[in-house]
């Protein structure tokens, strides 16, 4: 149902309530341990979700492809990353009893989650599920069909959260990867859609003729609209996904400069033990050794 193109959805907004309080929840019970910005990142998340799901962006993106491709956009490159800077899993394992927490740990130590976390498995279901929601029939299909469309929000976000676990790797996960490889993880999604966005920007037919039915007035001829739906995955994805990169950069030149400290501390103290053995041999001999 939908309010003055707001959709009343009773999948997405009970969902979010739900997820927010329990977060809320757990963040108090967490007494200043969870910073407060993982916390923001987490609500701008729901927030974003939300956008996507339930307001005119939502009713909007049924009849133009470019808001229909701008809440693909919110769904996989913007709400995924920011839930997953909230740090959910590790703020459950700061106020989860011992028993919880070995539940927890079971959880994201077992086979499935294994499985839908691999990095290569991640990556290929991000570039096949987005692909057949952009550039096949179900676009269509999805925007004509309700019950579709729920599948494709629910599904977008799904794999937007699997293909990022691996990225950002911020809470406990099953495999990590080093940074270098998280450089790369991100650096070659971000060329396969710029070469995919290349190829789809210079057609001249357009591909979701459905839409053309559909739209207002307002909306641009079907190649234009079109046109900026691809620039708005093309552009803006590719934008967020150098600040990825540069955030991964970052945090590779830390951890680096990290390591290299605890390195200095270590030789600093193996050279002061030494100097230590030394001074105790010579007042043993009474010489220097």
């Amino acid at each position: 149902m939908t309010f003055a193109g707001w959709t009343l959805d009773p999948l997405w907004l009970p969902a979010a309530i739900l997820a927010l309080a329990a977060y809320a929840r757990a963040w108090r019970a967490a007494a200043g341990a969870h910073p407060r910005w993982r916390a923001a990142a987490f609500a701008a998340g729901v927030a974003v979700v939300l956008a996507a799901a339930v307001t005119p962006i939502e009713h909007l993106g049924n009849r133009v492809l470019w808001i229909n491709f701008l809440g693909f956009l919110l769904l996989t490159m913007v709400a995924p990353p920011l839930l997953l800077l909230g740090a959910p899993l590790t703020l459950a394992f700061r106020v989860a009893s011992p028993a919880g927490r070995r539940r927890l740990r079971a959880l994201y130590r077992s086979r499935l989650a294994a499985v839908l976390t691999f990095p290569v498995f991640t990556w290929l279901l991000f570039a096949v599920v987005t692909y057949l929601w952009q550039f096949t029939r179900l676009t269509d299909l999805a925007a004509e069909h309700p019950l579709l469309r729920e599948l494709q929000l629910a599904s977008l976000l799904l794999t937007g959260l699997l293909f990022w676990i691996p990225a950002l790797a911020i809470d406990p996960a099953r495999w990590r990867l080093p940074y270098p490889l998280r450089a790369l993880y991100v650096f070659v999604e971000m060329t396969h859609k710029a070469l995919f966005g290349g190829m789809f920007l210079s057609m001249n037919t357009a591909m979701h003729s459905g839409f053309a039915a559909r739209a207002p007035g307002w909306a641009p001829d079907p190649i234009t609209d079109q046109r900026i739906a691809i620039m708005i995955l093309w552009l803006a994805g590719n934008l967020l996904f150098v600040a990825v990169l540069a955030a991964i950069i970052v945090g590779w030149i830390r951890y680096e400069a990290r390591n290299q400290r605890r390195v200095d501390r270590r030789l600093a103290l193996q050279r002061d033990a030494e100097r230590r053995r030394r001074a105790a041999l010579e007042q043993v001999f009474h010489r220097p050794v």
